[in-house]
């Protein structure tokens, strides 16, 4: 039953998309410390609305899932 739960999360938040700065303050990052992971490949994914950019909910949830590590040495290794 929690599964379900978790999915209807998930499918919400796959349908808020936020902004450069928006998904920066989320992070907790710069938004030019941003603007360069997407430059660099090395940030979350992102959507392109035309000319627009912008960042899935869900998407950043998985990239900090991404990156948690616990330990230093299991980071170093990833």
């Amino acid at each position: 039953m929690t599964e379900g739960v978790n999915d209807n999360r998930v499918s919400a938040d796959a349908r808020i998309v936020l902004t450069n700065k928006e998904a920066a303050r989320k992070l907790g990052v710069s938004h030019r410390t941003l603007e360069d992971w997407r430059l660099t490949n090395r940030g979350p994914r992102f959507v392109k609305l035309g000319r627009l950019v912008r960042y899935r909910l869900s998407d950043l949830h998985d990239f900090m899932d991404r990156n948690s590590f616990m330990s230093t040495a299991q980071a170093v290794a990833a």
